[in-house]
C-alpha cells in the first residue's frame, strides 16, 4: 500500500467503499450504504442496475478529478449518459455490454480532452514502465485480482486503475470493487498482476 495520499482519488464502483464489502461478501443492497442519488440516479433500481457494470467509469471518475477538477466531480449517472451514447456502453435487459475501448477513448477525448490508446496482447512488464505523472493505465483484470494470495479461475472481466508504480516496482491501482487493502492504492509486484490480466487495457494521458 502506499503511504502518502494519492494524486487520483479512490472512487467505488458503487460510490462508497464502505459498499464494496457489502455487496461483494454480503449480498447487501448498496443503497443502505450510499446516498445513491448525490450520483444523479433517478431511483435505487437504476442505481443498482447500473453500479455493479461501472468499474470504468468509477476509474474515470478519478482521473476526471485529479486532471479535470474544473469539472468538479462529474455525476456517475451523467457518464453513463455519455458512455451510452458513445456505444461505450450497452444496455441489456438484465446486463450491461461493454466497456468497449474504441468508443470509450473517442467519446472522453471529445468531451474531456483525455487522450488514450488500446493496447492488446501485452504484458505487464510492456506498459508499466509508461505510467506516470501524465498516464495512467485502465487495465483489464480479473475481479479475483481482490484475492491475490489466492489462486485465480480467469483473466479480465473488470478494469482497475493503475495509477503508480511504486519503489520496488509495483503496480499502484484503485480497484472500484476491491475490499479492504486491495481497494484504493493496493500494489502487486508485475508478476502477480499479470495472473490476473489478459494483455488488454488502454492508456490513458494529459
Amino acid at each position: 500500500m502506499s503511504q502518502r495520499a494519492p494524486r487520483f482519488p479512490y472512487e467505488s464502483q458503487w460510490g462508497d467503499e464502505r459498499c464494496n464489502a457489502a455487496v461483494v461478501l454480503r449480498s447487501e443492497p448498496p443503497g443502505r450504504f450510499h446516498d445513491w442519488s448525490l450520483d444523479g440516479y433517478a431511483s435505487e433500481a437504476e442505481y443498482e442496475y447500473w453500479a455493479s457494470h461501472v468499474c470504468g467509469l468509477a476509474c474515470l471518475r478519478s482521473v476526471l478529478r485529479a486532471w479535470r477538477p474544473e469539472r468538479r466531480i462529474v455525476p456517475m449517472a451523467e457518464l453513463i449518459r455519455g458512455a451510452v451514447a458513445a456505444g461505450a456502453l450497452v444496455p441489456r435487459p438484465d446486463t450491461v455490454d461493454g466497456l468497449y475501448y474504441r468508443p470509450f477513448l473517442a467519446w472522453i477525448a471529445a468531451d474531456y480532452g483525455i487522450q488514450g490508446e488500446v493496447f492488446e496482447g501485452a504484458d505487464v512488464a510492456g506498459w508499466l514502465p509508461r505510467v506516470g505523472e501524465d498516464a495512467v493505465v485502465m487495465a483489464s483484470v480479473s475481479p479475483e485480482v481482490r484475492w491475490p494470495e489466492r489462486p485465480n479461475e480467469r483473466r479480465g472481466g473488470h478494469l482497475v486503475l493503475v495509477h503508480e508504480v511504486d519503489a520496488d516496482g509495483r503496480a499502484v491501482f484503485h480497484n472500484p470493487s476491491g475490499i479492504g487493502s486491495t481497494a484504493a492504492s493496493a500494489a502487486l509486484p508485475p508478476d502477480v498482476f499479470e495472473r490476473f490480466h489478459p494483455g488488454r487495457g488502454m492508456l490513458l494521458h494529459r
